[in-house]
């Protein structure tokens, strides 16, 4: 039986980038950990210098990353989390020139990374990733050639699960990867709308016991009584 292969997720290629930082790779291991976060289209994302990242004065980072990509997506990106250990821990580890420079590159060799060489770079990385993490977990990992498209992908998919796959999501996404039609990114994502309905019938309070410790939880009663009180 055939197994389907499946995306990267956000959170996999996240400590693929880990992997990848642990063996110096910072380069390469940013642009895994930045890319399933943001969503820029591969070619946006490899244009980020230290200047859009950090602040020349104090050398942290900054609360969020503002550049200029298409006209269709004008939105800033958050500094935060993981994000952002990882650019000030960059800062120490590597070495650059100008604020200037691309933030991307092969710290061994001193070159940018490219759309042209990305694609087998980042293969050459992930058999090896992958060949160590099913010697750990001592099961076969099925997932798609890793393309510089992987990380925008991730990013589309997480955001439809938090959606729950909703036909407004998919339109939305579908807009702001820039595709033709909304088959365009079914077929790339390779998942579909959810316009199901599920009925629930589960208990209202499902970790509560039955007693009378509710009735003197003034925060709890609070938040209960809050959509009486127009304030949830």
């Amino acid at each position: 039986m055939e197994v389907k292969e499946k995306h990267w997720s956000s959170e996999l290629l996240t400590v693929f980038g880990l992997w990848l930082w642990e063996k110096g790779e910072y380069g390469h291991a940013l642009m895994c950990i930045h890319g399933p976060q943001w969503g820029f289209k591969i070619g946006h994302q490899l244009k980020i210098t230290w200047e859009d990242l950090l602040h020349d004065d104090d050398h942290e980072a900054k609360v969020k990353i503002a550049i200029e990509t298409d006209e269709d997506d004008n939105y800033d990106r958050p500094i935060i989390g993981i994000t952002r250990q990882s650019i000030e821990l960059a800062y120490k580890a590597v070495e650059f020139e100008y604020w200037d420079d691309l933030i991307y590159k092969n710290y061994k060799t001193g070159r940018p990374l490219t759309t042209s060489t990305l694609n087998r770079e980042l293969q050459k990385f992930a058999t090896d990733f992958l060949k160590e993490m099913e010697e750990i977990i001592g099961a076969k990992l099925h997932l798609k050639p890793l393309k510089s498209n992987a990380f925008q992908i991730a990013w589309a998919l997480k955001n439809l699960e938090r959606y729950y796959y909703s036909k407004k999501c998919f339109v939305e996404i579908s807009k702001f990867m820039g595709h033709r039609t909304l088959k365009d990114t079914i077929a790339l994502l390779e998942v579909e709308p959810n316009d199901n309905i599920v009925f629930s019938f589960s208990e209202v309070f499902n970790d509560t016991q039955m007693n009378s410790d509710i009735l003197s939880n003034k925060a709890l009663l609070q938040y209960y009584m809050g959509y009486a009180l127009n304030i949830n």
